[in-house]
């Protein structure tokens, strides 16, 4: 009998051609169907794939191993562990790093003698529904992108200006998310400033801000007489903002004054305020602040800052700023206690129904304003980061809506846009002539479509036909 032998090439460079091409093919597919996050992870895997490859062609954990050009099951699983145990010791010492390090992450809090801390931490007034969290389908759902999440150009502005009030008028302008700057004769306030770009998340793949047609710096600004803060995070409270405005007076929630500090904030120039408390500020304005349902944090340890809702009265005017917060029954209790308002700034923005107990929809948005007895409502916490699913319009454009729906007045300012309360006040649907986000050449040509059906066949043809070969490759031959 003949001695067995294999025949032709060893290398199957018909069957990786193939995959590759399958592959690239499948990518186009996901892009083409808003799913390009998977490819993000499929670019991750092919990284790991890489690396193992290149670590395979040297001696680690190759002891046992016969030859370097094959590796065992065994050493690849070796392999493979010790990349993702490198990866993860990555992100932890960064994160350690982080928070030990950063200013960013600000001071370290206080225990505090309110009825509102207890157990190492401050809690709603409301037992919040924990509901179905951050659900499968919400992770699912942060895979696909359509594009309508941000806006598909720069959006429109207005170059900013400081007023000229007189009397006993006062100022507003918005720029944009939840900065509010308000301008009387004597004084200027400001909620909630977050200006620059590296603002939002202590961590480099933080949202960046959408672009503006004109950008707003902290130099242009009138000089703050007082900063208020609604809670610590970091789309609320800049470090940079905060650094900048070194001799303002800040008016703060319980634990925001150890962040301060660690930023070079005298004490002396700030004001921590509990729920329900009240102060005099200067002749002309008074403040109290008022509860939110939501939460706070900047590192490790949460809730151990507090957070909540403005009423402030300057001259003549009532104003009311809700920070971040979900839907409850308090909203009917400021009204009450401290309305009506001549307007509302309210969080409209950055919704879902995972987390709906600490940010509101734009109907109870609207429902908000009513409660509190607003003459008019300004919806902000949007239109300048990506930071939840919804369309970067839909608030804004809902709240609208909603306000006719049930006779509440909404005022939309453009960003940068300054107005006086009570004469006109801005309601022009600008967010409408924003162009549309417009998909990409590669999304929309049906050329480009069928060229990536047409290479997946082609693809799944040079896999099949490599098999065969394969087949052939190892049939015996037989010598004399």
């Amino acid at each position: 009998m003949g001695k067995a032998k294999s025949g032709g090439s060893e290398t199957p460079a018909l069957h990786f051609a193939g995959i590759a091409l399958f592959l690239s093919s499948s990518m186009l597919w996901l892009y083409r169907h808003d799913l390009i996050r998977i490819n993000y992870i499929i670019g991750t895997i092919l990284m790991f794939r890489a690396a193992e490859y290149g670590i395979s062609k040297s001696s680690l954990f190759a002891e046992n191993e016969s030859t370097l050009e094959s590796s065992s099951l065994l050493r690849r699983a070796k392999i493979y562990s010790t990349l993702v145990a490198l990866s993860l010791m990555f992100i932890l010492v960064s994160a350690t790093l982080f928070l030990q390090f950063s200013q960013q992450v600000g001071g370290d809090p206080e225990p505090y003698d309110s009825e509102n801390y207890y157990d190492g931490s401050f809690h709603n007034r409301e037992e919040l529904d924990a509901g179905d969290g951050f659900t499968l389908q919400t992770a699912v759902d942060y895979l696909i992108d359509d594009g309508s999440r941000a806006p598909g150009s720069v959006l429109p502005s207005i170059e900013f200006t400081p007023m000229n009030i007189t009397g006993e008028e006062l100022g507003i302008t918005w720029f944009g998310h939840s900065s509010i700057l308000l301008q009387t004769k004597n004084i200027t306030l400001l909620f909630d400033p977050v200006f620059g770009e590296d603002n939002t998340d202590p961590l480099f793949f933080g949202p960046s801000p959408f672009d503006y047609e004109h950008d707003y710096q902290l130099q242009d600004l009138p000089h703050i007489d007082y900063v208020f803060i609604s809670h610590d995070h970091y789309d609320h409270l800049d470090m940079g903002t905060v650094k900048f405005l070194n001799t303002s007076e800040y008016i703060v929630p319980l634990g925001v004054k150890a962040h301060l500090i660690e930023w070079g904030i005298p004490k002396s120039n700030i004001q921590e305020f509990d729920w329900y408390q009240e102060a005099n500020i200067s002749e002309e304005m008074s403040v109290v602040f008022t509860p939110s349902q939501h939460f706070s944090g900047r590192g490790l340890s949460p809730d151990n800052t507090l957070w909540g809702s403005w009423a402030v009265y300057i001259n003549q005017h009532r104003l009311y700023f809700s920070g971040d917060g979900g839907y409850s029954s308090e909203f009917s209790k400021i009204g009450e206690a401290y309305g009506p308002f001549d307007i509302a700034f309210i969080e409209a923005g950055q919704y879902d129904e995972a987390w709906a107990d600490v940010h509101m929809f734009p109907n109870q948005t609207v429902q908000a304003a009513i409660d509190l007895k607003a003459a008019t409502l300004l919806p902000i916490h949007n239109t300048k980061f990506v930071l939840a699913l919804h369309g970067w319009d839909e608030p804004l454009e809902e709240v609208t809506l909603e306000g006719q729906r049930r006779n509440v007045s909404v005022t939309t300012p453009m960003i940068g846009e300054s107005f006086v309360l009570g004469q006109a006040m801005p309601n022009e649907l600008w967010w409408r002539n924003v162009s549309v986000y417009e998909p990409p050449f590669l999304k929309e040509s049906s050329f480009i479509g069928t060229a990536m059906y047409t290479s997946m066949i082609a693809a799944l043809v040079m896999i099949r036909l490599d098999s065969s070969n394969g087949k052939k490759r190892i049939e015996l031959t037989y010598e004399d």
